[in-house]
């Protein structure tokens, strides 16, 4: 744990050796300063966790030290030191945003025992503070995964559609195609950061190749061939939807979309005998994901679902895997990726 840090500011000098005698014995280390003009040059080359300050001192007085103090450290504790005559001005140092103030002759039990809570709370307060900013970090990640692992997903899948039509039509057009795959090892290096991102908040989420996020998948009972069933994708965002659909579609599946959750159960109540694996994205502006699931599994129990989302694998997202949705595919993900995940799921 560090040393505690504590400036004292006095213009006597008798008074100052007192303090630093009395704490010097706490293991504190302490730094004197014999003006408040001088604790101001003190603060600006380092750092403390308490400044002890005389409310009364010739030149800059103590009251008019923490005002220029909460200016240039707002969250530095301070205890101000006073005689009897001066109460009414160590009160006000209160309402300015010294932490506690002692009135002089000092008693070295009570300073002792008064430092000791000013630095406890000067503790918590940091804790505090960190916890605050760890909360807003995540929540920013979060969001930002999200918001951008979409378009991520849609140029990734663009790409691979593109490089696939090509091959089709035997096109040869070696810069185009360079330039898409610069495209794609940018898109790619995007997906690589936000995890990273990600990863400085919740460093044990194992990493998967390519961008992919998964648990383990449940063995259910074998299947029907893939041609022979559908695939129900429930997707809010258009272009994703209709790039699933093709990438899909390219590899021999059938597809039904739905673009919102109502429709989607809908769809699946009527043409559930069809529909082998339902494809879901997690966050859907009219239902969550545990919502849409357990009422997918109501109409079916056998339903097997497949979660999508451009967040990453949460508490939420896992209580549906705990309750039996068979995986998990975090965006991005470009062809080769859903495609083999889904040829996985669904196999004989």
């Amino acid at each position: 744990m560090a040393q505690v840090t504590v400036l004292t500011v006095d213009d006597d000098y008798g008074a100052r050796l007192l303090i630093e005698k009395i704490l010097g014995k706490e293991n504190y280390k302490i730094t004197l300063c014999s003006s408040a003009e001088d604790a101001l040059e003190q603060l600006k080359k380092e750092s403390f966790d308490l400044l002890i300050s005389d409310l009364k001192m010739e030149g800059m007085s103590g009251i008019e030290l923490l005002k220029k103090v909460k200016l240039i450290e707002p969250a530095l504790a301070v205890i101000i030191l006073t005689g009897h005559a001066s109460i009414h001005n160590a009160i006000e140092s209160l309402r300015l945003g010294a932490i506690d103030y002692l009135t002089k002759p000092v008693n070295p039990d009570e300073l002792r025992i008064r430092v000791k809570k000013a630095i406890e709370r000067v503790n918590l307060e940091k804790r505090l503070t960190e916890i605050e900013r760890q909360l807003t970090y995540n929540a920013t990640v979060t969001t930002a995964n999200h918001e951008i692992n979409q378009p991520l997903t849609v140029i990734l899948s663009a790409v691979d559609m593109i490089k696939m039509e090509f091959e089709r039509q035997n096109i040869q057009e070696t810069r185009i195609v360079n330039y898409l795959s610069l495209i794609e090892k940018s898109s790619l290096r995007i997906a690589d950061i936000l995890r990273s991102l990600r990863e400085i908040s919740s460093p044990v989420i194992q990493k998967i190749p390519h961008g992919m996020r998964m648990i383990e998948l449940k063995k259910g009972n074998k299947r029907k061939h893939q041609i022979e069933k559908y695939i129900l994708v429930i997707e809010d965002e258009e272009q994703i939807r209709i790039l699933i659909k093709d990438m899909l579609e390219s590899a021999g599946f059938r597809v039904i979309l739905s673009s919102s959750a109502g429709e989607g159960i809908e769809i699946y109540r009527m043409q559930k005998h069809v529909i082998d694996l339902v494809l879901l994205d997690y966050y859907l502006p009219d239902g969550t994901g545990l919502e849409v699931f357990n009422k997918l599994k109501k109409v079916d129990e056998n339903c097997r679902i497949l979660i999508t989302s451009g967040f990453e694998l949460d508490d939420d997202i896992q209580k549906a895997l705990d309750a039996g949705a068979i995986g998990f595919l975090s965006k991005p993900f470009n062809r080769e990726q859903i495609v083999s995940f889904i040829q996985h799921v669904t196999a004989d």
